[in-house]
C-alpha cells in the first residue's frame, strides 16, 4: 500500500510504500520518527497509533513540542 505522510511543521510531503496491513505506527518507523513524539491525523481526526491504514490516503503527523519559560 502506498500512502502520502505529510510531516508538520516541516511541511515535508512524503510518498511511502508500506506492507499490505501497516499502521500508523508502522508509517512513523518508516520515516524514522519517534512515535511518541508525533501524532496522526486523518481528515480532522486524530488517530491512534494501532489504526490500520488505508491504500491510497493523506495522513498529516503533527510534531508534538512541549516546554515553557522558567
Amino acid at each position: 500500500m502506498r500512502v502520502t505522510a505529510v510531516v508538520l511543521p516541516l511541511r515535508k510531503e512524503q510518498d511511502v510504500e508500506l506492507g499490505p496491513h501497516a499502521t500508523g505506527l508502522d508509517l512513523v518507523e518508516a520515516l524514522r520518527l519517534a512515535p511518541d513524539a508525533h501524532i496522526l491525523v486523518r481528515g480532522d481526526v486524530p488517530i491512534p497509533l494501532d489504526e490500520p491504514l488505508v491504500d491510497g490516503e493523506r495522513l498529516r503527523i503533527l510534531s508534538v513540542v512541549s516546554g515553557g519559560a522558567p
